[in-house]
């Protein structure tokens, strides 16, 4: 094979590695455990630090029962399984990938960078409504906690799923219950 088109095949094979081990790797009751701490964990720094700074609000969002539910089912799609699809299942290594711990977060910390910057870049291209929420310091720390315990949740699970649901609660709540909904001007 010539160089390009092996690498190619590489990078093919290595893709449908990761997708296919990540959407068939069903979570054990530790994994759940360990995502429902780190979630819980998450919300006990990030609600107060919000509030206290304002840009956490509790409030019940302003939208009737099926629209909330309908909501939260976009949300599952968008961010949940499509950015966990990205940022954890496509760019890191799967647990079944032999990569040291060292090696393995060589590249988790970079596409954490990454997976922060985007949502800025986001609002600057894609969603530019979203570009006061998008760029306050206390989203951007709160992208970053979450993208990093999405991240320990994926190595210690290796499957999807956990990680789609870490993101989906979290944004779920964030927009239904503490101001993010008024804040991306949803209504």
């Amino acid at each position: 094979m010539q160089p390009l088109r092996l690498h190619l095949y590489i990078a093919l094979r290595l893709t449908v590695h990761r997708l296919r081990q990540a959407a068939t790797t069903w979570p054990q009751p530790q994994d759940w455990q360990l995502a429902a701490g780190l979630t819980v964990a998450l919300g006990l720094v990030v609600v107060p630090l919000g509030v206290l700074s304002h840009f956490l609000t509790p409030t019940l969002a302003d939208v009737t029962w099926p629209e909330g539910l309908a909501l939260a089912a976009r949300v599952l799609l968008v961010p949940a399984l499509i950015e966990e699809g990205f940022w954890r299942v496509l760019l890191l290594p799967h647990p079944t990938e032999l990569i040291s711990p060292g090696k393995r977060w060589q590249v988790g910390l970079p596409m954490l960078g990454l997976f922060v910057v985007m949502h800025p870049l986001n609002a600057m291209t894609l969603y530019p409504t979203a570009f006061a929420t998008f760029t306050n310091p206390m989203f951007l720390l709160s992208a970053t906690l979450l993208g990093l315990i999405c991240t320990i949740a994926y190595w210690r699970s290796g499957s999807w799923w956990v990680v789609a649901a870490m993101h989906w609660l979290v944004v779920t709540v964030w927009l239904l219950f503490l101001g993010g909904y008024s804040l991306l001007n949803l209504g």
